[in-house]
């Protein structure tokens, strides 16, 4: 019965590793999506610093360059915020994710010593009863 009971617990506990993977499949998507952006914004920024520096540019040509620098370091400084936080999540569901396969491994290792002293004691008892069935052949026999 208590086997039956922890082999439940072992996949219920499997059942939310796979969930908690899909979970971190999805943030590793997310993480992705967020790198890709971070590098389209290093590079226009440097593209349109380059155009900044090597280009003779009036005032107003000037201005709206360096706002849109500005602009881009802007989403770029968010972008990465973001990407920090994503990766927090990202290592926090890998350490449950650990927890989860030590637990499973640890409920395993009991459910198996469960029915291996279950066994024992039922080898125990038919062994008590053969013996018990050679003495009174035994006796039946003198």
């Amino acid at each position: 019965m208590r086997s039956e009971r922890l082999q439940r617990i072992i996949e219920l506990k499997e059942q939310l590793m796979e969930e908690k993977e899909r979970v971190l499949e999805q943030h590793n998507k997310k993480l992705q999506m967020v790198t890709n952006n971070i590098a389209y914004l290093t590079g226009e920024i440097d593209t349109n610093y380059k155009h900044l520096c090597t280009k003779c540019l009036n005032g107003h040509e000037f201005t709206v360059i360096r706002n849109y620098i500005e602009h881009l370091d802007r989403l770029k400084s968010t972008a990465v915020a973001h990407k920090e936080q994503i990766e927090k999540k990202i290592a926090a569901i890998r350490s449950e994710l650990v927890e989860m396969l030590r637990e499973i491994k640890t409920l395993t290792s009991l459910k198996e010593k469960l029915l291996s002293t279950a066994k024992k004691t039922q080898n125990k008892r038919h062994q008590k009863l053969l013996d018990e069935i050679a003495l009174r052949t035994e006796g039946r026999e003198v």
